[in-house]
């Protein structure tokens, strides 16, 4: 990708897309209502929510490690974690960027080729994915009526209104596409001849290497150990977060899993670390699971609980993410003076 428009997407488009759904979400909220209603939460619950949090980051630092070994690397346990963190605190600042910061972090303490590392990351959320999509399913299976009434009246009708039944969309959809299988026919010999696929090439020749340290494994019951903790703790902590308020404090446990896999939704958005997305989807979730129906979500416990969660775990790692960074750089430079 053109470094220009590279930077243009990251620095000026998805934050604006960030910016513009935060306004859509808060547009009509009461701020100081908002902000007396925050102050009033009961932050022992925030406080587990987040311990749990930070239990599911050092579980992912160690299910990492376990992809790592296979490609003849031993990482200490501490090194990777902190790799984990300065990702999560990367994402706040550029959407996707953990995914190299953390590699890059890793490559700074313990030398180990980004390119390989790029391809654990790759396989890891290929996993989480998949772990995804059986929960949904899950979620689907438990509560079918509640969330496929969710996901048809919030998602579903109005992209349809809005562009997919545009028979101008289609019409582009299928010329765009045929326009790009044609040109890729014919000048494909040509495009492996510019040196970005060149070096594209060699770059996914690095990621192969990394996806196939899946199939290398020697602690594999470990490896699905940490998987089932890791999303374990992410449905605890959603759980644990609808104890701060009192208008959540009654839903289920299954309530948590629903909330988790449509703030994942949320999150996915590129857009930096969710700003909006999360905020908009989880208050529509939450606030249907209370029975409101209402698609206004300002000034609604919807949007207090999505707030709370979104925002806490945002300071615990704007908080946390630098003293990662300090101890990654002090390690690289005693390392340095060592040597």
């Amino acid at each position: 990708m053109n470094k220009t428009l590279k930077i243009i997407l990251n620095f000026v488009i998805f934050p604006s897309v960030g910016i513009l759904l935060l306004y859509l979400a808060f547009k009509n909220v009461d701020i100081q209502k908002l902000w007396y209603e925050l102050k009033g939460a009961n932050f022992y619950w925030v406080g587990v929510s987040l311990a749990l949090a930070i239990t599911g980051f050092y579980s992912r630092a160690l299910r990492w490690k376990i992809l790592i070994e296979p490609l003849g690397y031993n990482p200490s346990n501490k090194n990777t974690f902190l790799a984990v963190f300065i990702a999560y605190f990367a994402n706040i600042g550029m959407p996707r960027l953990g995914e190299i910061t953390r590699c890059g972090s890793l490559n700074k303490t313990d030398n180990i080729p980004v390119d390989k590392l790029f391809g654990t990351v790759i396989t890891e959320r290929l996993i989480d994915f998949l772990c995804l999509l059986l929960i949904i399913g899950f979620v689907l299976i438990v509560k079918f009526k509640q969330v496929s009434g969710f996901f048809i009246d919030n998602i579903f009708h109005p992209l349809f209104n809005k562009y997919f039944s545009s028979p101008t969309f289609w019409i582009i959809f299928i010329l765009s596409a045929i326009t790009f299988i044609v040109l890729l026919l014919l000048f494909r010999k040509k495009l492996l001849q510019i040196s970005l696929i060149k070096k594209a090439v060699s770059f996914f020749t690095g990621l192969t290497s990394g996806l196939k340290s899946i199939f290398k494994m020697k602690k594999v019951g470990l490896f699905f150990f940490h998987t089932v903790l890791i999303w374990s703790m992410y449905i605890l902590m959603t759980y644990a977060a609808f104890f701060s308020i009192k208008e959540t404090s009654n839903l289920s446990f299954l309530d948590s899993i629903f909330v988790l896999t449509i703030g994942g939704l949320g999150m996915s958005v590129p857009v930096t670390n969710g700003f909006g997305a999360y905020h908009w989807i989880v208050a529509l979730g939450v606030n249907m699971l209370l029975g409101i129906q209402s698609t206004d979500i300002s000034n609604s416990p919807g949007l207090l609980f999505a707030t709370i969660c979104h925002e806490s775990q945002t300071f615990m790692v704007l908080l946390l993410g630098p003293i990662a960074l300090f101890m990654v750089f002090f390690a690289k430079k005693r390392k340095t003076v060592n040597n």
